[in-house]
């Protein structure tokens, strides 16, 4: 048995092999996806709806992924934060201000609208509260 193992492992045809069933399953995987009403979309709808409809009926489950999710990112900043590090700041120093505007505001959308509006309420409330004080002053 082992040497059949071995004698296809070391065959040459296993990787052609190899590579043209995963493209095929790719592609096949792929196809499925792009298809909205297709079984395997509505299957992956249903079990998430199941899974959040899990979530928040069992207290522990929630606990317990929580944990997880708090783990996994001790571990991801304890591993790998230099290198995080190092491509967030490469990254934001090849962008120039207008650049990084834009993307903001492409990410941020309609909510950075509200921010603005929001702020110049503030803004002007407040300059009205300082001139009403100075003024009774």
């Amino acid at each position: 048995m082992e040497r059949l193992k071995e004698r296809v492992l070391s065959h040459p045809q296993l990787v052609v092999t190899a590579t043209s069933l995963w493209d095929a399953f790719r592609r096949a995987l792929m196809e499925s996806l792009e298809d909205r009403d297709g079984p395997l979309l509505a299957r992956a709808r249903s079990e998430l709806l199941a899974f959040g409809a899990r979530l928040q009926d069992d207290a522990a489950l929630r606990e317990r992924l929580d944990t997880y999710a708090a783990d996994v990112g001790v571990f991801a900043v304890t591993r790998y934060g230099d290198e995080l590090t190092a491509v967030i700041t490469h990254t934001v120093n090849r962008w120039d201000g207008k650049e990084a505007a834009r993307k903001i505001e492409l990410h941020v959308g309609r909510d950075l609208q509200f921010i603005r509006i929001n702020g110049t309420i503030v803004g002007g409330l407040v300059g009205v509260l300082i001139h009403t004080v100075s003024v009774l002053l």
